[in-house]
């Protein structure tokens, strides 16, 4: 299910919403409102893959031991 991100026009309420199916329609968990402006979602990418499933830097100066980093 895809997330979407959302601000409700008569209350300023920016949220995010998983919406099921691509009629649906999002409502404001704060006031109801089905006024809604549609937010450019961010995301981050390292060389192509999610920046999530790429492995962390090791800190400067080697890890603190037990490998050989260093």
């Amino acid at each position: 299910m895809p997330i979407y991100e959302y601000r409700c026009e008569p209350c300023h309420h920016a949220f995010e919403v998983f919406l099921a199916m691509a009629g649906e329609q999002a409502v404001c968990p704060r006031c109801q409102g089905t006024q809604l402006q549609r937010l450019m979602s961010t995301f981050a990418t390292v060389g192509g893959r999610a920046a999530a499933a790429a492995p962390a830097p090791a800190p400067r100066g080697g890890c603190g031991g037990g490998c050989s980093c260093h």
